[in-house]
């Protein structure tokens, strides 16, 4: 089973990350013996784009799926370098199983028409209203003020 610490410090080693999981992987308190054993850690930072901030994941692959389930139950919510970490089963996704990947592509006409059209499915003839709303919750175009002035002044 594999395990993702989230939101783990920045300055955070692989074998600190180690000793952190370790203590959660044993039988009982007072027994010495575990029932699962950790092969491996590694330590991964994402990048969000919009804001340019900086996450640091701990993963920890341990080699009991019994002792990952109690070691989830025993860390989560837990600090770990005065850091409140989340613990979760980490999955691995297939590339098979994405919606994404079979998706069609979408045609310039759909691409080029409004965001209220593309929603109501409603033809419109190509000519613009000179003063619509179009910030009309009920996607209904009204006309302004100013030209229905106009309209009645003829």
């Amino acid at each position: 089973m594999i395990l993702i610490v989230k939101n783990i410090p920045s300055a955070s080693q692989e074998d600190e990350l180690a000793d952190f999981v370790a203590p959660a992987l044993r039988f009982c308190f007072w027994l010495p013996f575990k029932i699962g054993h950790i092969l491996k850690t590694d330590i991964f930072c994402l990048k969000n784009p919009k804001t340019n901030g900086l996450a640091f994941h701990g993963r920890v692959f341990i080699d009991d799926d019994k002792a990952g389930r109690q070691a989830i139950k025993k860390l989560h919510g837990k600090r770990f370098n005065n850091k409140v970490v989340e613990v979760r089963e980490y999955f691995i996704r297939s590339g098979k199983n994405d919606r994404r990947a079979g998706q069609q592509l979408v045609t310039v006409e759909i691409l080029e028409q409004r965001k209220g059209d593309r929603r109501c499915h409603v033809k419109h003839s190509n000519q613009v209203q000179p003063y619509a709303n179009v910030f009309d919750a009920r996607n209904v175009y009204q006309v302004s003020r100013r030209a229905r002035n106009e309209l009645y002044d003829e």
